[in-house]
């Protein structure tokens, strides 16, 4: 049997997180029904290994022989028909019947696909028994042909205070950490780096041979210098090993490789494409293209088919075409060595300050979640666009855009870097009084001094409000003016001047009640509810809140009546009744989770987290609640007041006590690392005391099960609720199926509802 199975160097030492793909792979070879099988993906990702793999592990079922040959690696001038024969020749025995079968490898095809594709088609005619695998970034095309997409490893994504063991078997770590140990036998994944080694390969997005040649840096450097490098843009200088073939060389010359034989449309294209973050829509690439309308879907369709783009499907949005790192690096030096960046840049520029004032009305009402989603899909495009505007001292344009950015900016939490954009931005526009920058600097006061107050720093709201006032005065805009001194009394009653503040917030309310502005007039009414709820007016609060909260539903305000729900849960603690406080931040969670928000949630789980700890008796969970509420107020830089700050530490200090030092620590860090919306899922799965005939189904349950499913209410996990019973957890397992099926449940949040564990 004839055999040619040499593979790369680096392939040698073990193929790594091709598990599942290897299976399938080996599966389409060993089905004599599949003669051509096409392997299809970007430069880099590992084709020609996993190829080669799988030639390896299914040769035996070729009894004529196996052959790979290189297409890359003939002369230029070479026919390609010439070296298939001489592949194909080294196979033994005649062309057989089907049952002597033989398997021919043609590796890296991208470039030679249209002579290799008649070619291909009549040996497979000629010979029944051969089967034909291919690698490249393209497929044949041929009639028959079975493609398997092979994409990069999985980076293990952005993490919260990544811990080893969740990250230790993702597969792109694997293959760094692996290498990085074959280059330096003293580096192991460790406490002390793990955040870099995710971040390297979250940057370098998993690719196989970009991780590789990181990894030998690791000779040199440290890992968290190799990450600062790599942050940089080094990685375009990236270097393979010598042996290696010439594309493989280095990533530059990988993705010079890939971009070869693209016509100058296609390539005028990618390059245009190279200012993009994070990819875009199709829209958005045919408003941006340098090409005709005619040629702009045929050159992506072109892209699409080298997997020099790639399609993300987004939910409940447009799917995406996004760009390699290391192919919009090497398109972005074509778009300076072409003279074109400067025009490319003015032209991404425009179409995002365009698409975001076009939206900027849609961020309440009705399709709010879907504008806020695409907001945020673009944020990275917008923040490249306000640079450009910057740089080029277009104020009033970058202005105009942060202004459109300002509410989904509020709601995703970039509070800092926000208000500390709105403040210069300003500033640079105060020489000029004419009515259109005075507008403009208004806006920005108002959305600086919301950004401060979502902070925290209710003084620094007061000082912008104050501004916003000013301006809106000497605009005569009355409307805008009232809504500014409503936000203003608000930050002065958190500040503690009531009477100024309350003051403020009865005339504003006056003012936009008369002028018909209702959504204004609920602004100022719950800022009202607020003052006479710290001041003990409970009936009064109660009044005002309720006209607040009928008006947020009526127009669909999402976020304001979220916020105003975390205020009505307030006044149903301090009037003793915990399940309205519950059920009030339920629905507040609900809502803040549904527009992705982050500056408004933590204040909701540390709410939850204490009416819980009060009432429920489930300290784990409301340990988990804290830390996680914690961690997204660190990160969106909110600071809590003094008060606040005291209640929250009193409740962190009984929960230890109760949990003890090990499984609170455990807990809290089960937090800290949680996303987001795993927290509100977790809020949500408290149960509320039912009425004893709701019960009934506990009745059903044995004692053990009893013990498990009241465990399973509490927030704990199966190996916890091992722990605390002292059984195995493969048992407690069993135990809560049975509890689900005898209940009727079909979730653990079911579960905690049907035993009542909020009583």
């Amino acid at each position: 049997m004839a055999t040619d199975l040499r593979v790369p160097g680096a392939a040698r030492s073990g193929l790594i997180g091709r598990e599942f793909e290897l299976l399938a792979v080996e599966g389409r070879l060993l089905d004599p029904a599949v003669r051509l099988l096409s392997l299809v993906g970007a430069g880099g990702v590992g084709k020609s290994r996993l190829a080669a793999e799988a030639a390896r592990v299914t040769r035996a079922t070729f009894t004529r022989g196996v052959r790979i040959a290189d297409v890359t690696g003939g002369r230029p001038d070479e026919p390609v028909g010439d070296l298939v024969d001489r592949a194909v020749a080294d196979l033994t025995g005649p062309p057989g019947t089907g049952a002597d079968r033989a398997l021919l490898v043609l590796d890296g095809v991208e470039h030679r696909a249209p002579e290799l594709a008649p070619l291909v088609a009549g040996l497979l005619a000629a010979d029944p028994g051969l089967t034909v695998l291919t690698t490249g970034q393209r497929a044949l095309g041929v009639y028959g042909e079975r493609v398997v997409p092979v994409a990069p490893l999985t980076p293990p994504g952005p993490l919260v205070a990544p811990d080893v063991a969740d990250v230790q078997d993702n597969p792109a770590v694997l293959l760094f950490t692996r290498r990085a140990h074959e280059v330096n036998p003293g580096f192991t994944l460790t406490a002390e780096n793990v955040t870099a080694v995710v971040d390297i390969c979250d940057l370098l997005e998993g690719v196989p041979l970009a991780l590789e040649m990181a990894a030998a840096r690791l000779r040199s450097f440290p890992v968290a210098e190799l990450r600062s490098w790599l942050v940089r843009g080094g990685d375009s200088h990236l270097a393979g090993p010598v042996d290696a073939p010439p594309r493989q060389r280095s990533l530059h010359a990988a993705a010079e490789w890939s971009c070869r034989g693209l016509t100058a449309g296609q390539l005028s294209l990618l390059a245009r494409l190279s200012v993009l973050e994070r990819g875009a829509t199709l829209a958005t690439i045919e408003k941006i293209s340098p090409l005709p309308p005619a040629g702009t879907t045929p050159a992506v369709e072109a892209l699409l088919d080298r997997s020099l783009l790639t399609v993300v499907e987004q939910p409940r949005a447009e799917s995406r075409l996004t760009m390699a790192r290391t192919i919009r690096a090497y398109a972005g030096t074509l778009l300076e060595r072409d003279g074109d960046a400067a025009a490319a840049r003015a032209g991404h520029a425009r179409h995002f300050l365009t698409l975001m004032r076009t939206i900027e009305g849609r961020f309440t009402g009705p399709e709010q979640r879907d504008w806020l989603r695409i907001a945020g899909l673009e944020h990275d495009n917008v923040l490249v666009a306000l640079e450009h505007l910057s740089a080029t001292g277009d104020l009033e344009a970058h202005a105009a855009l942060l202004v459109a950015c300002s509410r989904p900016w509020l709601i995703r939490g970039e509070l800092r870097a926000g208000l500390d954009r709105f403040d210069r931005a300003a500033a640079a526009l105060e020489p000029d009084d004419s009515e259109r920058v005075l507008r403009l600097r208004a806006r920005l006061y108002t959305a600086a001094g919301s950004l401060s107050s979502a902070r925290g720093d209710h003084a620094g709201a007061a000082h912008r409000y104050r501004r916003a006032v000013a301006v809106h005065k000497q605009l005569r805009d009355s409307q805008h003016g009232a809504r500014a001194s409503a936000r203003l009394g608000r930050a002065l009653v958190r500040c503690g001047d009531r009477a100024a503040g309350r003051s403020l917030l009865a005339a504003a309310r006056s003012t936009l009640e008369w002028l018909g502005d209702t959504a204004g007039s609920a602004e100022a009414a719950a800022g009202l509810a607020e003052a006479f709820l710290d001041a003990g007016a409970l009936s009064e609060a109660g009044i005002l809140l309720d006209r607040a909260l009928r008006v947020y539903r009526q127009n669909g305000e999402i976020r304001d009546l979220a916020s105003t729900l975390l205020l009505g849960a307030r006044l149903s603690a301090r009037g003793s009744d915990g399940a309205a406080a519950r059920s009030a931040v339920r629905e507040s969670l609900l809502l803040l989770d549904s527009i992705d928000d982050r500056s408004e949630l933590p204040a909701a789980l540390a709410t939850f987290a204490l009416l819980i700890h009060d009432g429920a008796g489930q300290p784990q969970r409301a340990a988990r609640l804290l830390a996680a509420a914690g961690a997204l107020s660190d990160r969106a830089g909110v600071v809590v007041s003094d008060a606040r700050r005291d209640q929250l530490g009193e409740a962190v200090r009984s929960l230890r006590r109760q949990l003890g030092p090990a499984a609170f620590a455990e807990a809290w860090a089960e937090g800290t690392r949680s996303r987001p919306a795993a927290m509100v899922a977790e809020a949500l799965a408290v149960g509320e005391a039912r009425p004893a005939a709701d019960r009934a189904g506990a009745a059903l349950l044995t004692p053990r099960q009893l013990q498990v499913a009241q465990s399973v209410a509490e927030g704990l996990t199966n190996r916890q609720i091992a722990g605390r019973l002292g059984i195995a957890e493969w048992t407690v397992v069993n135990h809560v199926r049975q509890v689900m099926r005898r209940l009727g449940c079909t979730s653990r949040v079911q579960v905690a509802w049907a035993v009542g564990r909020g009583r």
